[in-house]
């Protein structure tokens, strides 16, 4: 396919200026995969040239996006981050948050390991990508299609986000901003009582909000590592 195409009587030469693209991944050789996905699809002509940075960590995508020399058109996201407490950003969703709100015309690609559908429907509820694959199913066949996609304003979906859309979500089950940060400070080994120095929660409201993220989570028993384990396994924290 050439992404000089037609869409709705509208040419797409326009794609033709260089581009930026932001990759977010802590796996060099995966960062490597995609740059070189992208870089022979330019070559091909398949998509515009872009010029792309890699980011192995939270906070140093958060200070490439803080930049005011560098404006990115697109992020390929990973979700299992290792977290960036001094921004809030406690996994790749809290940075794609921040993308959606601070820089609505970025588009996001995101990238993940992930496989549980209910992980999954809070990503595509919080961030509503303009893509989404599962890396098992990342190849160039996918990323291509996906990039083609997304310059044109439309997305892209690989067949396993495909089939979670086509169920109803269960919005009960997402988690905000507190509770990631709530998980976050039980991981670090913040007691019950000390919560109320970082969050404006009582103590009943702790022992409450534990309650119902073992439900949210699907956990029949009320354990606070088991709790913290899950949470770390989904890419929450």
């Amino acid at each position: 396919m050439d992404y000089r195409g037609i869409e709705n009587g509208k040419d797409c030469l326009t794609k033709n200026a260089l581009q930026n693209i932001l990759i977010v991944e802590d796996q060099k050789l995966t960062c490597q995969g995609y740059e070189l996905i992208v870089e022979q699809a330019g070559l091909k002509g398949k998509i515009p040239p872009f010029k792309i940075q890699q980011a192995h960590s939270l906070k140093k995508a958060f200070e490439y996006l803080e930049t005011e020399v560098i404006k990115f058109d697109m992020v390929f996201l990973d979700i299992c981050m290792k977290p960036f407490p001094d921004k809030n950003l406690f996994s790749g969703e809290d940075l794609g948050r921040l993308i959606v709100e601070q820089y609505p015309k970025t588009k996001i690609l995101v990238m993940t390991s992930l496989t549980d559908k209910l992980r999954l429907e809070g990503i595509l509820h919080t961030l509503k990508p303009h893509g989404f694959l599962i890396k098992c199913e990342v190849d160039e066949q996918h990323l291509v299609k996906a990039i083609q996609n997304i310059l044109m304003d439309q997305s892209y979906y690989s067949p396993s986000i495909e089939k979670i859309l086509q169920d109803e979500s269960n919005e009960d089950a997402f988690l905000d901003e507190e509770e990631k940060k709530f998980l976050y400070l039980l991981s670090k080994g913040v007691r019950n009582k000390e919560i109320r120095n970082y969050l404006p929660w009582s103590l009943s409201k702790v022992e409450k909000r534990k309650r119902v993220l073992h439900k949210k989570l699907g956990m029949e028993k009320e354990n606070t590592m088991a709790l913290v384990n899950k949470a770390k396994e989904l890419g929450i924290i």
